[in-house]
């Protein structure tokens, strides 16, 4: 089977240009939605960051891999700065880097595509063969402008990853016509054309789409003399990307309006509904619902609400065919893939008369619970199911109940094309998947925030838990009523607040422990006096580190305990309170008590280092001379330990202990019912969706 993702997109923007990154950014918000909200959930990387300017080598093994998802769309946000030469410019490279990208990804041959984009008249030097766009062109920094600058290439984006989804390729453009990669149906009452153009949403998107590369269907224009009404209606719902109806007042009361819908649903189209309601209407159709709505404002912009209306329907078009793809994939035998949420059409479209279990897939996230017995009423034989859903059928062994999950953010995201958002959705849903699954999440650190004052993990988790709660009950699982376990270390729960304390003791969600007090010759307010603005808890002298190295031992040691298996994501290798990286001590204690121990390294830091280890990959950070540059007072540190006692390794001596258990291989080293391949695909992989499901496959396997 091919675990690969159907679709992911670099979006690449040199590391110096604010402007072009800040727009990738933007950009992966419009592809990236958060877990479970049923948004598009495609994977994005940005640019690679070595410190050099350089772009990415085209290289499976340390590059960009276009073939690590069925297709790949590679975005190329060209500016001046990125094609510049001097002084001290990587132009030429970047500009190579385009052509060789074009030449590996023909138009008409090709799983994947390169797209070229000038922000700017500089730009335009990245490639002849660049895809120009000329409202990005206006001399105007307005937020409007922006705005429509940011829909253009998400419109471009989103048209050229339907292809590929559609087509496996892009076509070749002919050169006496434009090949549209979108069709839109417009569902409209006729009535509604005798309006003032201001009024009209139907004429003003017209006009917007005849200057876009958009073919639409209007039946004025698409029925020909000699074909029948009904005939050609069907054909073109039938070829469309995306239905537009336009519910106006007069919308609902047309016949050929509601067959339009009716028929859409029946053959399988997507549907976006225009909500251009003014005084309202005497019934609304109730087969029009069950789909994504968008708002027309009537605004007094020209081409505004317009604007507005192609940008979301492009990107549920997408969103639409991406479903089916990412659903298709998974789907087990005798199940039936379905883009969208069932509703009684479904079943009077799927099921017809014959009384069989029919199994449908669908994506998440799941119904409530009321609208499931509505669908069993109708068909007591149909049973629906989403990938969340699934996950919750998933059998938990009877001796695996807490996973410690060590996860924080790496200095080195940046280097993988990564981003702290990008690491906050992984977070989010691995966390939704493990909740699911039935098991409590383990963690060890602060309920408000790290030592830098960033936000931590721990609160939104707790924040995650109410959404899964509310999921749960589509999935019909009962949520666990102590779903997470966090062990607060000594000395950091010194600085917790009555209302601290009061949310581990009262909050139903989460089981506080506070981490044990390790047997030191100083007292609290010799080591961290307070003051009047709290109590400082730094580390900034021999004592204070070895204090911190002391406490956050104790507490890695009885969180590995209270768990049964452990996944590492991430993690400082610089910058941590202790003498050891948390990340790496933590997966050092599990290996070395057999635990089951999942490493993900696709998303760098101290993760990305274990990993390198196990696969005898040498690493800087497990050398005496890198410990003795990045840890301060480590000499003193160690010569407290000898004095004053405390169970400790170095650094060095972690990384020989980790290398050496990579010799019976990563199966048995591992001990995590994964094995060699899988163990390999875990540690390079990024896909958040593939991580929960490699994690619960091996945990289903212990």
């Amino acid at each position: 089977m091919d675990h690969r993702p159907p679709l992911q997109l670099h979006l690449l923007a040199h590391p110096k240009s604010e402007t072009a990154t800040k727009l990738a950014a933007d950009l992966m918000r419009r592809f990236i939605e958060p877990p479970a909200s049923g948004g598009l959930r495609i994977p994005v990387f940005f640019t690679p960051d070595r410190g050099d300017d350089l772009p990415p080598a085209i290289d499976p093994e340390d590059g960009l891999n276009l073939d690590a998802a069925q297709h790949s769309i590679v975005v190329l946000l060209a500016d001046t700065r990125m094609v510049r030469t001097i002084p001290n410019g990587t132009g030429d490279h970047w500009i190579a880097f385009a052509q060789r990208a074009i030449e590996l990804t023909p138009l008409n041959r090709s799983p994947h595509h390169i797209l070229p984009v000038a922000l700017e008249k500089g730009g335009f030097r990245i490639s002849e063969q660049l895809h120009i766009l000329p409202a990005l062109l206006e001399e105007t920094n307005s937020e409007a402008a922006s705005d429509r600058r940011l829909a253009e290439i998400s419109f471009h984006i989103a048209a050229r990853a339907i292809q590929l989804l559609v087509h496996g390729k892009v076509p070749e453009i002919a050169p006496d016509r434009m090949k549209a990669p979108v069709t839109i149906f417009l569902s409209h009452a006729k009535a509604d054309l005798d309006k003032k153009f201001h009024d009209d949403p139907v004429q003003r998107t017209r006009a917007l789409l005849d200057q876009l590369p958009v073919e639409q269907w209007f039946d004025a224009q698409q029925i020909a003399t000699s074909q029948k009404f009904a005939d050609a209606i069907v054909a073109g719902i039938r070829d469309c990307s995306i239905m537009l109806a336009f519910q106006t007042d007069q919308y609902s009361s047309r016949p050929w309006c509601r067959r339009e819908v009716l028929e859409a649903k029946r053959g399988g189209a997507h549907v976006l509904v225009i909500d251009a309601l003014k005084s309202g209407e005497p019934r609304s159709f109730p087969y029009g619902g069950n789909v994504p709505t968008v708002r027309w404002q009537f605004r007094d912009a020209p081409l505004a609400d317009a604007w507005q209306v192609i940008d979301r329907a492009v990107l549920e078009a997408l969103r639409f065919k991406h479903n089916h793809a990412v659903l298709s994939a998974s789907a087990e035998a005798g199940e039936t893939v379905l883009p969208a949420p069932p509703e009684a059409l479904t079943l009077a479209n799927q099921c017809g008369e014959v009384d069989v279990e029919k199994v449908f897939l669908y994506p998440d996230p799941p119904l409530g619970r009321e609208e499931l017995q509505v669908l069993q009423q109708l068909r007591p034989e149909a049973r629906f199911v989403t990938p969340l859903t699934k996950v919750a059928r998933w059998q938990r062994p009877n001796h695996i109940e807490t996973i410690t999950v060590s996860i924080s953010e790496s200095e080195d995201l940046p280097t993988y094309g990564l981003s702290t958002a990008h690491m906050a959705t992984l977070t989010d849903e691995i966390h939704l998947y493990l909740l699911l699954a039935g098991l409590r999440i383990a963690y060890g650190g602060a309920l408000k925030g790290t030592l830098s004052g960033a936000p931590n993990f721990t609160l939104r988790l707790l924040d995650l838990v109410s959404t899964y709660s509310k999921l749960a009950e589509g999935c019909t699982t009962a949520p666990m009523e102590r779903a997470v376990l966090n062990v607060a270390p000594w000395p950091l729960h010194l600085s917790y607040t009555e209302d601290d304390w009061n949310l581990l003791n009262q909050d139903k969600r989460v089981d506080g422990k506070e981490g044990s007090r390790p047997d030191l010759p100083w007292t609290d307010d010799e080591l961290f006096p307070p003051t009047d603005k709290g109590r400082p808890l730094s580390s900034d002298t021999p004592q204070r580190r070895y204090a911190w190295a002391r406490g956050l031992t104790a507490m890695r040691t009885h969180i590995t305990e209270l768990s049964q298996a452990r996944v590492v994501i991430g993690g400082k290798l610089r910058g941590f309170a202790g003498v050891v990286p948390g990340v790496i001590e933590e997966a050092w204690l599990s290996l070395r008590q057999k635990r089951p121990l999942y490493v993900i390294g696709g998303y760098g830091g101290a993760a990305r280092a274990i990993s390198d280890l196990l696969q005898g990959k040498p690493r800087p950070e497990f050398a005496d001379d890198w410990v003795r540059t990045y840890v301060p007072n480590d000499d003193a540190v160690r010569t407290l330990y000898v004095t004053h006692g405390g169970d400790t390794h170095s650094l060095a001596q972690m990384g020989v202990d980790i290398a050496a258990c990579a010799q019976a291989g990563l199966a048995e080293a591992l001990n995590n019912g994964l094995n060699e391949a899988e163990n390999q695909e875990l540690m390079r992989c990024s896909d958040a969706q593939r991580i929960a499901r490699l994690v619960l496959t091996g945990l289903g396997k212990l």
